[in-house]
């Protein structure tokens, strides 16, 4: 039931939240246990190390191999880089490798099943993390979610957060009380056309974000769609034009932010 006090402005995971492909490469990082839960970890080298932490808040297919290459990437920009598998070995990709086609893969079910666990999985990580990571009172946190990963960015920029900027590519699940309550610069990277966050929901997030005067950017590709930014189809020029884009768009909102906090 919708909660009519708190609006739905990113609706919950659907097909093409499945749609894209998964892409090529040899991931550099490893995978280590944060109390408990798997963190896939992408070091950057010692020549371009900035000195602060990206916590990175994967889509439903959790800790893929779309998912490493790119925290390999913003690792490769100085960031060390912490992804957390907050289904706990449960993604999409453990059913099938062909969801959209699958007849025996259940998206309402499995979004059920982990829709508010991965949400408390996802809040304590982040504890552990600043207890492991930020004992230094040195280390800045930054964040960037992917669709699921969308909401958990907005805590981690609310009072409740850890994180001092943040990014969100193609949101879901996410409500007006999730924008409200985020403080920090936030920007956005999303299709011009989106069954899940639709023209007048981004209107009405820049709206939010405007009467709060919260620092954020909004970027809008046309002719592309859901997830877009982290399922990529390699076939298509111009998408992989917009997701590296998108990416390039994340990294100079996070290093110039990062460094006034």
């Amino acid at each position: 039931m919708t909660d009519i006090h708190d609006p739905v402005l990113a609706k919950p995971a659907d097909l093409c939240c499945l749609k894209g492909d998964f892409h090529n490469g040899e991931p550099t990082g490893s995978i280590i246990q944060i109390e408990g839960v798997d963190t896939y970890v992408a070091k950057p080298d010692a020549k371009v190390v900035n000195g602060n932490v990206l916590l990175f808040f994967p889509d439903a297919f959790g800790l893929h191999i779309n998912s490493k290459l790119m925290m390999d990437a913003y690792a490769a920009c100085g960031y060390l880089t912490l992804g957390v598998d907050y289904f706990l070995g449960d993604g999409v990709t453990k059913y099938s490798t062909s969801p959209l086609n699958d007849p025996n893969f259940d998206l309402g079910a499995w979004t059920a099943k982990h829709l508010h666990p991965s949400e408390e999985i996802g809040r304590q990580w982040v504890k552990n993390v600043k207890a492991k990571y930020g004992n230094d009172g040195k280390t800045k946190f930054g964040c960037v979610g992917y669709c699921w990963g969308a909401r958990f960015v907005l805590e981690q920029l609310s009072d409740d957060g850890i994180c001092v900027a943040g990014a969100i590519a193609h949101p879901s699940f996410v409500n007006e009380s999730h924008v409200q309550k985020s403080k920090a610069p936030i920007a956005f990277s999303v299709p011009a056309t989106d069954k899940l966050f639709s023209n007048e929901s981004r209107t009405r997030v820049i709206e939010i974000c405007t009467e709060k005067q919260q620092r954020f950017n909004m970027q809008i590709f046309s002719h592309v769609g859901h997830g877009f930014a982290s399922r990529t189809r390699l076939t298509d020029p111009y998408e992989v034009w917009a997701k590296e884009q998108h990416f390039k768009a994340f990294i100079e909102w996070l290093d110039f932010w990062i460094a006034q906090a």
